[in-house]
């Protein structure tokens, strides 16, 4: 769908809120642990890293962060995103079977690794938000 589409179907809605559009940049597709299975949530984390942490924010989620989630049972895909416009700079995405997943010990202690230590306090403006997909 173009975005002279999308802008023209929001517009027909009647709606007062601005229609804002973010170029978006596929940093990593990860098949999952669990990948040929059934996701039933969707868990986004979106969040701006201090300034002079982004190249670390970059090798942090390419390394360890992403990887070590997507290779959690559960999850059947994990994917990250870069923001080049507004809002929060990085979305992280992840297909899961259950809400469990992240309360699982093996989601935990991908969460709570050292680098993870490090790299949270330099978060701002960090959303988290978790849709149920449905059949």
């Amino acid at each position: 769908m173009s975005l002279n589409t999308l802008a023209r179907q929001f517009d027909s809605l009647g709606s007062s809120a601005q229609l804002k559009v973010s170029r978006l940049a596929l940093m990593a597709d990860i098949p999952g642990a669990s990948r040929g299975h059934k996701a039933n949530i969707h868990y986004a984390v979106e969040m701006t890293p201090e300034e002079s942490w982004e190249l670390e924010l970059q090798r942090w989620y390419d390394s360890e962060h992403l990887p070590g989630l997507a290779s959690v049972p559960g999850c059947v895909h994990a994917q990250r995103y870069w923001n080049y416009d507004e809002g929060p700079r990085s979305l992280a995405c992840y297909d899961l079977v259950d809400e469990k997943v992240v309360d699982a010990p093996a989601w935990l202690a991908v969460r709570n690794t050292t680098w993870s230590a490090r790299m949270r306090p330099r978060f701002t403006a960090t959303i988290r938000t978790t849709f149920a997909l449905q059949s």
